[in-house]
């Protein structure tokens, strides 16, 4: 949305969050086969994690996080929310319904008061953009003319992964179209995956039905006449949905403070070298001479001595024995890769595999 700067104010109306947190993660497996997405690790933390925190930065910190898949990982890990500075609590999904279905049932849980903002994003998604404006205008564009959602957007060279918004001049969204198709990049504004919504705008969404909110209930909004609008900001984004992306959102993350983040349960040689914005998590153990460069070494992982790894993600109590590089690679959990076998650049070895195979 376009308009004059927002006055400074202690913290928005009262809003509420919805994190839809439900999804199988298929993109990122073999990680996703004993973890879902949102809890793997984005330089230590779980990348829901950082969620919370940008949310209570925020001044948001009533939220419901809506989960599924491996649904009973969730509440140990995050608890009440309170260490990230919210007040959390969960909407479980017995059978997926949908990013739509999802939503609305964690709205029947809020039971927001008239008036009230929802704020609602992906499990997978982190930005930088500054949702407080965001927020403040999308209020005034609800008091004054009736808005009922607005979407952050940002401009990018190749829609085809997005979804791909049509603006008038005063960036209220004429058309919305999910993922375009095509062998040539489209360049244009997309969605950037985070919503505020007047939540009587889902009024009509169906209950306990496989609904998806970007391809059922926005365009059904636009087809209603509703008036939706972008929040257009060219922030830092990222969907932590494969593992090249998992990898740059830690490395990202990482490098904001130093050149690598060693948990301190971890073991590393004195002559191995971990850089550019690498993560070795609790347990973990890195041999001598071996070097972990950009990249993912989870917990209880061993690198073995001499062990190159680049740009790549070893999984829980995976083993590399040396000499091997890894370039481009995911290591399933518990997989083992014996010394001279390494796999292919850009190869993922499942869950459990030894390599070379039997």
């Amino acid at each position: 949305m376009s308009g004059p700067a927002v006055a400074a104010v202690s913290s928005p109306a009262r809003t509420s969050a919805v994190v839809l947190a439900g999804g199988l993660g298929t993109r990122l497996a073999p990680l996703t086969d004993n973890t879902p997405k949102p809890l793997l690790p984005v330089a230590g933390e779980p990348v829901v994690a950082h969620q919370l925190r940008w949310l209570a930065a925020a001044g948001v910190t009533r939220v419901v996080l809506t989960t599924s898949y491996r649904a009973e990982q969730f509440a140990p890990t995050l608890g009440d929310g309170s260490a990230y500075g919210v007040h959390l609590t969960y909407c479980h999904e017995e059978h997926p319904l949908g990013t739509g279905g999802a939503l609305v049932a964690a709205v029947d849980r809020l039971a927001p008061a008239p008036g009230e903002t929802l704020l609602v994003l992906n499990g997978d998604q982190l930005t930088g953009h500054d949702v407080r404006r965001q927020l403040f205008l999308f209020q005034d564009a609800r008091s004054a003319q009736g808005c009922v959602a607005s979407i952050h957007a940002r401009p990018v060279d190749d829609a085809r992964a997005y979804g791909l918004l049509s603006l008038d001049a005063h960036d209220r969204v004429l058309a919305f179209e999910e993922k375009p198709l095509g062998p040539d990049p489209v360049a244009g504004i997309v969605n950037a995956g985070t919503y505020v919504l007047d939540p009587a705008c889902l009024r009509d969404v169906p209950r306990g039905e496989v609904v998806s909110f970007e391809r059922d209930v926005m365009p059904a909004l636009l087809r209603n006449g509703a008036m939706v609008t972008a929040y257009v900001q060219d922030a830092y984004g990222v969907d932590v949905g494969t593992p090249e992306t998992l990898v740059a959102a830690s490395r990202d993350a990482v490098l904001r403070s130093g050149p690598a983040l060693i948990d301190p349960g971890a073991s590393v040689d004195p002559t191995a070298s971990v850089l550019g914005g690498s993560y070795v998590g609790p347990g973990a153990q890195i041999g001598a001479a071996a070097v972990v460069d950009g990249s993912i070494v989870m917990a209880d992982a061993h690198v073995g001595a001499g062990v190159v790894v680049q740009q790549s993600v070893v999984g829980q109590r995976a083993q590399v024995e040396s000499p091997i590089i890894l370039q481009d690679n995911v290591i399933g959990d518990d997989a083992l890769v014996e010394a001279g076998h390494g796999p292919e650049p850009g190869e993922r070895v499942p869950t459990g595999v030894v390599l070379p195979r039997p």
